[in-house]
């Protein structure tokens, strides 16, 4: 009996230690910019600090919100000027709904003139590391949760959740609060 309860007694203590760390990730200052009527795409922001070195793989939103969310990062890369500008024409049209309410934040194919250079938007495929015990910053114009294929408009006051998945850390859902600016910290 005592060998059982020993056995019992560290069986619990595993399982105890594979529980979920509610300390694990710690994220403030969560919001999305508002959208324009014409567009299908939104980005949510936030501060989010790792207590032990862990990855941002993946997020997601329910689908009365948008049809996906995913990491993204906004980088300079050369761009073929005579090969890009048909494709820019197609994203420029898009991106001009977008310019009004989200005017510092660069994406798609939306570039800022620097001769070959353009700021563009891509996906994080392999995720947004996340160094143990420093602030990562999601904002506009840089790391950020793009939001595709949105139900309806982004409007100030709207809330919706999303859910953070991690390579190491519990998943966590928060709360968005669509606002035209940052909160502050």
């Amino acid at each position: 009996m005592k060998r059982e309860l020993t056995i019992l007694s560290a069986a619990a203590l595993v399982l105890a230690a594979c529980g979920g760390d509610d300390d694990a990730v710690e994220i403030e200052n969560a919001w999305a910019r508002t959208s324009p009527m014409a567009t299908t795409l939104g980005a949510a922001y936030f501060d989010i600090t790792a207590a032990d070195d862990d990855v941002l793989v993946g997020a997601s939103v329910s689908s009365d919100v948008a049809a996906e969310a995913q990491i993204h990062e906004v980088v300079a890369a050369e761009m073929d000027m005579d090969e890009s500008m048909d494709d820019m024409d197609e994203s420029m049209d898009d991106m001009d709904d977008m310019d009004e309410s989200m005017d510092d934040m660069e994406d798609g194919d939306h570039q800022t003139d620097t001769g070959d250079m353009a700021m563009v938007m891509q996906e994080m495929t392999g995720g947004l590391p996340l160094p143990a015990d420093e602030t990562v910053s999601l904002e506009p114009g840089g790391y950020h949760v793009m939001l595709l294929d949105l139900v309806e408009p982004l409007e100030t006051g709207d809330e919706f959740e999303l859910t953070l998945d991690f390579e190491n850390a519990d998943d966590v859902t928060l709360t968005v609060t669509v606002a035209e600016t940052a909160p502050e910290s």
